[in-house]
């Protein structure tokens, strides 16, 4: 979860709301084993990040939030400029909050689960989105409702929606009422959709032309993976010296 600065906001385990971290009840074999379809969006910290971002400041808040970890994503992310460090501060929302989250869980669900995991990567760029779609800007494909009367929705188009984007929708649709029937989007008049693997690992770009690629801004979800690695580290070394509840 973030918060409107775009910050993580954690979610305290309690043993009955939250039973565990969903790493280690993966690893635990702790998890319901059905079909899952899932993804991110392109620009999803559109939503989730405040503007005003400058080189200085993003420096300093990946400093602060991810420590010796720091100097390894600052040199993944270009911010040499205003407009670099605005893009580069959603680009980081993405990858370490929506993109990590979604890619490792559909990995741990490849590699433990018996049901199978499928996921996208939404990349429709429009004249309302030059950058790329922002999060939840896949609803209006999903359900076929790409205009919205209210102003500034997310995944409203700025106009009637061309031929290419009611194509998207309703290939989207597709795919999204099959998995749902059968918990495989594959199907006739669709091009196929393979379920996601370790090696290879290969992802449902839906854009303008869809297809299937590797998973995009793998490096960058790479270094995520090493700090939360990190992270649940020392959450098990500090639960480890904690005194014994009496």
């Amino acid at each position: 979860l973030v918060d409107a600065q775009g910050q993580s906001v954690v979610q305290p385990i309690d043993g009955y709301v939250l039973a565990g971290g969903g790493y280690e009840l993966y690893q635990a074999g702790r998890f319901t084993d059905t079909p899952l379809l899932l993804g991110t969006n392109s620009d999803e910290g559109e939503l989730l990040v405040p503007p005003g971002a400058t080189p200085a400041r993003f420096e300093a808040q990946i400093r602060a939030r991810y420590g010796s970890y720091a100097r390894a994503i600052l040199a993944l992310y270009p911010h040499a400029t205003d407009a670099e460090a605005e893009q580069a501060a959603r680009d980081v929302v993405r990858d370490s909050d929506l993109a990590w989250s979604t890619w490792v869980w559909a990995l741990l669900h490849s590699q433990k689960g018996t049901d199978k995991a499928y996921l996208y990567y939404f990349d429709r760029h429009s004249p309302q989105a030059p950058r790329g779609p922002t999060h939840t800007a896949e609803v209006g494909y999903v359900f076929g409702n790409l205009v919205s009367t209210v102003k500034g929705a997310p995944f409203a188009l700025s106009g009637p929606p061309g031929p290419a984007d009611i194509a998207l929708s309703k290939l989207i649709q597709g795919y999204w009422v099959n998995f749902a029937k059968a918990g495989d989007p594959n199907g006739p008049g669709l091009p196929h959709w393979p379920a996601f693997s370790a090696s290879p690992q290969r992802v449902m770009y839906l854009d303008a032309h869809p297809h299937i690629g590797p998973v995009p801004n793998l490096k960058q979800i790479e270094v995520f993976d090493a700090y939360y690695a990190h992270v649940r580290r020392e959450q098990a070394a500090a639960a480890a010296r904690a005194p014994a509840p009496r």
